[in-house]
């Protein structure tokens, strides 16, 4: 075997192979042997066919699979050789197999984007101020009454009721921004509890006050993600942070139908036991443990954004361009998977997969050269992805697309971009939680001001 590495731009590289001439005629003759049991031909007995015939009926040229298996070996044995770290699948150069001859060498050319040497310093006992995780009681009772909403009772209010807070209501609204109709703005005989701000921020608060059968205005600020705006769930953390925008300001016809007011039983231990405790202590306890690992998560994300950030600044190089562009790739498809999922088609939505290439590319940068500062820790702590992590990632796929987790399996593993992005994600996960427990944090209590900025140990 013999091979080449020529340096193109950047972190791109171009590997010229050649596969001895002895090693093609022996694999194109094996594949021959093979075919002249396989294939039929008039007056021939299956695998005694004459060489020249098969090889007419048959030309070597159009064993593709059995070149593709060959140059697939032959680049494998060319990384181990070179140490070369490719990022994902490479471009294998096939016009050599036009003028392929069955005892001469096999020269072909691979072109792939290398991962950098990179290493990363001082990630090792970051400090960093932690606001601890503090439930108050009345933060437990406001809880204990969506817990008793379950079990209410409704009364219809007569004509003439003003809307309180708390009051469920039945309604028509009709959105419009700048003249025009708002998608996704609109909805009829609507059922919400005002307080519950579950509508976009302002909305329910404006309803306060009316009463029922009238017909009035109110007027909010769409949120960043309205009308499936860019909502890249990735890890750990979100992209980059949008560029500022003016805020986009709707108005709403609203007309109440209905106006409904919850009445709540007193809390004993009868209703506990229905929602899966023994006692109203035990309910309470679970309520308050529950919304304390929430804030706990919460705090501990913060932090993670605030690595994040660190690696990506600390990085003295971005990302080779195949990455970023399968980042881009990954990103414009979990944007329509979630148009699809939103009950819209694409073309409706507005979305412009050719324009988000362009307005997204910072974001894909900033995502992608953090993921690639956290593989070159997991490289340095030998951390590692397991079948367990994978098993995991499929479970909690299956649940969040109501999927079996065998369907979720199958698609990723059929789809060597969705596999690679899966992978990243999660060894950069599992090398996060790494970092993170080896942080130094110092904790303050709510109300207290951390006195200075995160800071790395020297």
């Amino acid at each position: 075997m013999e091979f080449d590495v020529e340096e193109l731009e950047g972190l791109k590289r171009k590997i010229h192979i050649t596969v001895p001439g002895d090693v093609v005629s022996k694999r194109v003759g094996d594949a021959y042997k093979v075919l002249n049991k396989q294939v039929k031909i008039p007056g021939f007995r299956p695998g005694k066919i004459p060489q020249k015939i098969l090889e007419k009926q048959v030309p070597m040229q159009s064993m593709t699979e059995m070149f593709q298996e060959l140059m697939q070996e032959y680049y494998e044995q060319a990384l181990q050789k070179t140490g070369l770290r490719p990022t994902g699948q490479p471009e294998i150069d096939h016009s050599g197999m036009q003028d392929i001859k069955r005892d001469e060498p096999l020269k072909f050319a691979v072109i792939l984007d290398i991962k950098p040497d990179i290493k990363v310093k001082n990630y090792k006992g970051l400090k960093f101020k932690k606001k601890e995780a503090t439930v108050k009681d009345e933060e437990v009772e406001e809880t204990l009454v969506k817990v008793l909403s379950r079990q209410g009772s409704l009364e219809d209010m007569p004509a003439g009721y003003a809307v309180k807070d708390g009051d469920i209501l039945t309604l028509d609204f009709e959105g419009t921004m700048n003249g025009l109709p708002l998608e996704n703005g609109s909805a009829s005989d609507h059922e919400m509890r005002v307080g519950e701000k579950k509508m976009i921020p302002g909305f329910e608060d404006q309803l306060i006050g009316h009463v029922q059968d009238e017909e009035f205005e109110v007027s909010a600020v769409l949120p960043a993600d309205w009308n499936q705006k860019m909502r890249r769930i990735s890890f750990p953390i979100p992209g980059a942070p949008d560029e500022k925008q003016e805020d986009d300001r709707a108005v709403f016809k609203v007309k109440i139908k209905k106006i409904r007011t919850l009445h709540l039983p007193e809390l004993t231990d009868e209703i506990a036991q229905r929602e899966g405790f023994d006692t109203v202590a035990d309910l309470r306890r679970a309520i308050k443990i529950d919304l304390q690992n929430h804030k706990e998560q919460h705090e501990e994300l913060k932090i993670k954004e605030d690595i994040f950030n660190m690696l990506v600044k600390d990085a003295e190089m971005e990302p080779p361009e195949s990455v970023i562009e399968r980042e881009l790739k990954f990103m414009i498809e979990g944007m329509k998977f979630q148009i699809a999922q939103s009950g819209m088609k694409p073309e409706d939505s507005g979305f412009e997969p050719e324009k988000a290439m362009k307005e997204w590319r910072e974001k894909a940068v900033f995502n992608t050269t953090g993921y690639m500062m956290l593989e070159s820790i997991a490289a340095a702590e030998n951390i590692h992805l397991t079948q367990q992590d994978m098993e995991g990632e499929y479970e909690l796929l299956a649940k969040q697309t109501k999927q079996k987790v065998e369907e979720v399996q199958k698609r990723i593993m059929s789809n060597p971009d969705s596999l690679g992005q899966t992978t990243i994600k999660l060894l950069g996960q599992k090398t996060m939680n790494f970092i993170y427990a080896n942080c130094e944090i110092e904790y303050y209590k709510e109300g207290e001001e951390p006195k200075e900025e995160p800071k790395k140990e020297s």
